[in-house]
Parts: structure tokens; sequence; C-alpha cells
């Protein structure tokens, strides 16, 4: 019976972690906002093929959802996808000392002209605007799904 109470007890802890994560905390700044279904230029579905190409959904989840956040609680966008002269600007240069306009990253990998010509990040950057601020299935969440699925096999 302890066993399993510490086992709920950690599964909780667990999950308020990993939902903590998935929510994210990066809001757009004041005034830097547009909204998710603005048009842009460039092609959504050879973006898609851009997104899975690159592994994108290795950090930002396949529609956006982890990692760092695309798509923000309120329904807009993070302030590097605002415009596409600021997207390009953060993919061509994202770590520190790159002197990128808006923001640094640690992790995101840099895409020059030679690896992601414009017109293929402007495709991406179409694919991108494609998604929705809505909550990713469960399925979509390996792990938190297992650990739903495990937890509700404990004996009380």
């Amino acid at each position: 019976m302890v066993l399993a109470l510490r086992r709920v007890r950690g599964l909780g802890a667990l999950v308020l972690c990993l939902s903590a994560t998935l929510v994210g905390a990066q809001a757009p700044a004041a005034g830097n906002r547009v909204a998710a279904d603005a048009q842009v230029a460039g092609n959504p579905d050879s973006g898609k093929t851009v997104f899975m190409a690159h592994q994108c959904f290795g950090c930002h989840g396949y529609n956006g959802e982890t990692g760092t956040r695309l798509l923000q609680e309120d329904g807009t966008f993070s302030p590097r996808l605002q415009t596409i002269d600021r997207f390009i600007a953060f993919i061509r240069a994202p770590r520190p000392g790159q002197a990128p306009p808006i923001g640094s990253s640690v992790s995101m990998p840099s895409y020059g002209v030679s690896s992601l010509p414009d017109e293929r990040a402007a495709d991406l950057f179409a694919y991108i605007r494609t998604f929705k601020p809505t909550e990713p299935p469960l399925k979509d969440i390996p792990l938190l799904d297992r650990m739903i699925k495990e937890g509700g096999k404990l004996k009380r």
C-alpha cells in the first residue's frame, strides 16, 4: 500500500512537471501580437516536408506544442514567428553571439541559405503558421500516455 502511494505521488509529480513543460511560459511581447490565422506567403504542404526532414518535431512536437512553444496559449505566435523576416533572421542565427535581431536559443541549430533556401524557409514558416492552439492528443505524448495507463493499474 505504501509503495503504491509513493508511486502515485511520484507519478503525480512527474505529470505536473510534464504539464508545466507542455504549457510553457513564454508570452509574446506586448504590442507584438499577430493573429494565428494571418495570411502568409509560402506553401504549407512543402513546409511540412521541411519540418519533417529537418526533424523540427524533435524539439517542437508535431504541432509546435513542446520544447520552445511556437504557438502561444492565447493563439498568437512566438515573437520569432510574427513575420517571415523575423523567422528567417532567427533560423539563420539563433545562437547567442550570432546577434540575431530577436532573442536567442542555445540549442536551436542555425540553417544557412545553403541548407535551407529562403523559399523553403518561407514554406516552413507557412506550415508552422497552420498550427492551432489546441492541446495535443494524449497519444502524441507517449510518456504521459503510458504513465496514465500504468497509474490506472495501481492498487489502492
